[in-house]
């Protein structure tokens, strides 16, 4: 019977064999966030890294999707964009697909709600890290830039913007979820985007 504020002597040998219990339970049962299922990141919608633009164009006719523009952002570099592949996600806005030299090599996939503030976007964000953790193990935070001021003279001086990276790692595949806001204009630009991208 152990008296109430009394001091307790427990052996050395008993304490190392609770430690010890305690130690494997640990390794036993980890942190669900802490263990992938070991899947691989895939490319979305069923392509490769190498496809054409003429075989995600197929891919955008086989769904009934729509184009909605094909732009040159640097030599040998080409971003298709497209619209209407939310099929049973209502909040995934635009498709991105982004060519190196004819060969697929980024998908960027946006969400997003106009109806939502920078703190339910917050909020999708950390439930959309916390899923991909759980499938792919613990991403590396990149970027952390938290209500920043833009340095350009022309913005107004209750303008900042936010910047969060996590990325993930695989051999075949990287993918990257950000989150940026910019708050303090009429209209507050709230994004979070998923950037799968060629090893």
């Amino acid at each position: 019977m152990i008296l109430s504020g009394a001091p307790m002597h427990t052996p050395r040998h008993v304490v190392r064999r609770m430690a010890l219990a305690c130690a494997l339970v640990l390794v036993a049962f980890p942190c669900r966030a802490e263990q992938p299922s070991g899947q691989g990141i895939k490319v979305p919608y069923a392509l490769a890294w190498g496809d054409s633009v003429d075989k995600v164009r197929e891919m955008l006719n086989a769904v009934k999707a729509r184009e909605t523009a094909l732009s040159q952002r640097s030599p040998g570099r080409f971003v298709l964009e497209a619209e209407g592949l939310a099929v049973g996600d209502q909040l995934l806005k635009k498709s991105l697909f982004t060519f190196r030299e004819g060969s697929l090599v980024e998908v960027e996939l946006q969400y997003g709600d106009p109806s939502w503030d920078g703190e339910k976007t917050l909020d999708f964000f950390d439930r959309t890290r916390r899923r991909i953790g759980e499938r792919y193990g613990t991403g590396s935070l990149i970027v952390n830039k938290v209500r920043e001021r833009p340095s350009e003279e022309k913005v107004p001086q209750d303008v900042t913007y936010t910047l969060i990276i996590y990325q993930w790692t695989q051999p075949t595949a990287a993918l990257e979820l950000d989150y940026y806001g910019v708050e303090g204009v009429e209209q507050a630009l709230c994004l979070v985007s998923l950037h799968y991208k060629a090893p």
